[in-house]
């Protein structure tokens, strides 16, 4: 009886930390077993946001009350999140409405293991590469409509933190560029210069658009 009980005590704290690990990364979680609060500061994290611009002309309220539009949405969330597993440094942040937001290079201990140390830069840009790829195998099950995937890649500094007592929340905030990601990342990838482009609260910025796989030489 008493192994039974334990069994029990032991199935009931993996459901636990699973559903706090489907909220909060792991590492996170580690360190909120031992401290109330949490917060850290990162260097040279990758920040990715995906957006399918399009998303809302899908939205017709008139078919199932607007159901089937959540529906559709649900299933492209899942197979993003089904491509994670796929990289081990990547880490989903959040969704808001039809934008999902993903970082590399949260997890300190991970980074130190990591051979090269900036292989959390590449595999965040694979992960966006997927992304897309993933949205336009979507499209061949749509019926005269193609989703529109814009993403935004970015390296900078950040610091992630967990707010609140009840309902906790993981979040990061920071000050990413994008000029720099093109620099660090030309060895594995091609880009092209795609100019200046405003960008609130920063003015002008030097913005890239990646071409494909490979060395692209030296960016100015």
């Amino acid at each position: 009886m008493a192994a039974r009980d334990k069994a029990e005590v032991q199935r009931l704290k993996h459901q636990a930390d699973s559903l706090l690990h489907n909220i909060i990364p792991e590492h996170v979680a580690d360190v909120l077993k031992t401290k109330a609060k949490y917060s850290e500061n990162h260097h040279d994290v990758a920040v990715v946001f995906a957006s399918i611009i399009n998303f809302n002309d899908l939205y017709d309220e008139t078919y199932h009350g607007g159901k089937e539009y959540l529906r559709v949405l649900n299933e492209i969330i899942g197979d993003m999140d089904d491509l994670l597993k796929k990289y081990p440094s990547v880490e989903k942040i959040k969704t808001i409405g039809s934008t999902y937001m993903a970082v590399s290079g949260l997890n300190p201990s991970q980074r130190r293991h990591t051979d090269p140390p900036d292989r959390h830069l590449i595999e965040l840009m694979e992960f966006a590469v997927d992304l897309q790829q993933t949205v336009d195998a979507f499209n061949v099950s749509l019926f005269e409509f193609a989703m529109e995937l814009r993403i935004g890649y970015n390296i900078g500094d950040v610091t992630s933190g967990v707010i609140g007592t009840t309902k906790l929340y993981f979040d990061i905030w920071g000050d990413t560029t994008t000029q720099r990601c093109a620099q660090l990342l030309a060895h594995r990838f091609q880009f092209e210069r795609r100019g200046e482009v405003y960008v609130k609260g920063k003015d002008l910025v030097v913005t890239y658009f990646l071409k494909s796989d490979g060395p692209g030489g030296a960016v100015s």
